[in-house]
Formats: C-alpha cells, sequence, structure tokens
C-alpha cells in the first residue's frame, strides 16, 4: 500500500484483526477520531475484544458516535468484566444528555469499582432524574468518599424534597469533605432546607456549626433568626462569627439586641462582624452600643464602629 492509503478508515478496519493488541488500540482510537459510520459495527465488535485495553480504547472511540447503535453499545459495556472498560463506559455515557442512560447508571451506582459508582452518580447531573433520587440517597452510605460527595451534590442539584433529610444526616459524616457537600446540597435546596441547618447548629461538631451557620445567611430567612442568635453564645468563635454575618445578610430587626450583646464579644472578628451586621439592619437601637464601642482596644474595630454610626446618621436621607 502507498503511504496515504495506510491513513484510509480501510487500512485500520484492517489492523483490528492485528495479533499485536497495541495494533489494534491505535486502529480503534484513530477509528474514532475518523469518526465514520462504516466504522460503528467494528467497533462495537471490538467490544468483544480479549484485551481490556483494546475493549476500553474501543469504548472511548465509540464516544464520538451518536447513533442509537453506540448507545447500546456503551450501555452493554458497563458490564464488562473490567473496571478500566467499565469506567470508559461511564465516561462516555456520562457526556450524553440522553434520558435513556438514567437506568443504566443508576445500576451503575453499585458497580464494584468505586470509580464506576462514582462516575455514575456524576453523570446523572446531566439528565436530573426523579428515580435517582433514592439510589442516590443509598449512595451517601458508600464506603468511598468520592461517591458520597459526588451523590451528594447531584442530589442537591435535583433540588427533591426527599434529599433533606438525608442530607442533614450526611452532616454527620465522618469526613469533612462530605460534610462540607452535604451544607453546600441543602443551599441549593432552598429556604425549605433552612429548617435542616438551624438543626445542624447544634451539631458537635464546630466546623458543622460554622458551616450551617454560613449558608443560613443565604436560605435562612426571618425563622432562622432566633436559633442564630442562640449561635451567638456559640463557644466557638467562629461559629459566632458566621452568626453574626448572618444576622446581618437577613437584616431582621428581631436580632439587633443580640448582635448589641455580639459588639461585647471577647473576640475582635465577632465585635466587627456584629457591628457590620447592625449596619446593614440599620436600626437607630444600635447607636448607642456601638457609640461604646467608639472606646473598643482594637483599633479595627473602632473604625467600623465609626463607619456604622455615619450610616445610621444619614438614616432616611
Amino acid at each position: 500500500m502507498k503511504g496515504n492509503e495506510k491513513t484510509g478508515i480501510d487500512w485500520w478496519l484492517s489492523l483490528l484483526k492485528d495479533r499485536n493488541p497495541e495494533a489494534r488500540k491505535r486502529a480503534v482510537q484513530a477509528l474514532g477520531e475518523i469518526h465514520q459510520p462504516r466504522a460503528l459495527k467494528p467497533l462495537a465488535a471490538a467490544l468483544e475484544d480479549p484485551d481490556h485495553g483494546v475493549r476500553a480504547h474501543a469504548v472511548m472511540a465509540l464516544a464520538h458516535f451518536k447513533e442509537p447503535a453506540a448507545l447500546k453499545a456503551l450501555v452493554q459495556s458497563l458490564g464488562d468484566p473490567s473496571d478500566q472498560v467499565r469506567k470508559c463506559a461511564a465516561l462516555a455515557l456520562g457526556t450524553r444528555n440522553d434520558p435513556s442512560v438514567t437506568g443504566p447508571m443508576i445500576a451503575a451506582l453499585k458497580d464494584s469499582s468505586p470509580e464506576v459508582r462514582n462516575l455514575a452518580a456524576i453523570a446523572l447531573r446531566n439528565t436530573r432524574p426523579p428515580a435517582a433520587v433514592e439510589p442516590l440517597i443509598s449512595a451517601l452510605g458508600d464506603e468511598n468518599e468520592h461517591v458520597r460527595i459526588s451523590s451528594i451534590e447531584t442530589l442537591g442539584l435535583l433540588k427533591d424534597a426527599r434529599c433533606s433529610e438525608p442530607l442533614v444526616g450526611a452532616l454527620k459524616d465522618a469526613s469533612s469533605p462530605v460534610r462540607k457537600a452535604a451544607i453546600a446540597a441543602l443551599m441549593r435546596l432552598g429556604s425549605g432546607s433552612a429548617e435542616a441547618l438551624i438543626l445542624a447548629l447544634k451539631d458537635e461538631s464546630g466546623d458543622i456549626r460554622y458551616l450551617a451557620a454560613g449558608a443560613l445567611a443565604v436560605v435562612g430567612g426571618v425563622t432562622a433568626v432566633e436559633p442564630l442568635c442562640e449561635a451567638m453564645k456559640d463557644r466557638n468563635l467562629t461559629v459566632r462569627y458566621a452568626a453574626a454575618e448572618a444576622l446581618g445578610a437577613i437584616q431582621d430587626p428581631g436580632a439587633v439586641e443580640c448582635l448589641i450583646t455580639g459588639l461585647r464579644d471577647a473576640n475582635t472578628l465577632v465585635r466587627i462582624a456584629a457591628a457590620e451586621a447592625l449596619g446593614k439592619i440599620n436600626d437607630p437601637r444600635a447607636a448607642g452600643p456601638l457609640t461604646a464601642l467608639l472606646k473598643d482596644p482594637d483599633a479595627h474595630v473602632r473604625t467600623y464602629a465609626v463607619a456604622v454610626l455615619a450610616k445610621l446618621a444619614g438614616r432616611g436621607k
């Protein structure tokens, strides 16, 4: 053959029968890049190759094809004995915004490979099917941290009321990244998650109480004011700081008194956060306590007090 003929589809198709698995890998990769319909059936047949590397390359080559036959072949590859092949199949199917892959991806949440389970949880974000809620909730008990995190993140995007209680349970996970993912997911659920986040303010972990207070700044509303005022008494200074910031974000006058108390907090950052929050609420009751803060031993605190008092002085203009 001439050199230019060796780059054609017929050349690569002939290499699919080569004894060398490396040659067959190059062939399936090239056929995927050429992306001609004539290559689809041979690539699907390559999924039966005795070499798992060739099968994995064939899966990634089939990912270039949008035909139903390619999709069917990719789904079948989720049952391949090789972890690598199943991982490639889950990755390829995850790029398709096709409701028909929902069932196979839900089934893949129970795959023996944690990488496949993780990719399946991620893939379900594309179609966000209600049928995936319960299987993803079950995946919150997965032994693999990454699978739990991906399942939590997908549940947050599904925004289903059934997710709230399980996500609260995830706040007690031994893994800090998992707990952080749960807080973020609860935030995505909106105001409906406020009650769950309020309960998290009582968590034994200071990190979780801190994250919950921060989340309530976004979804809390008036119902969170009293619990956040209680959090202003927390033994953990970062929790008190986050609670003050959250109360400033909610801007409810009911928080004024506890924020005034926060102006006397032992921690400088908490006093500053309380002063800033009072400035956002802009209630005249704060004027006297803020004036007293002008004698604070910390210069930064005094600076914030001056700024908030200036805002209060211009109130109503």
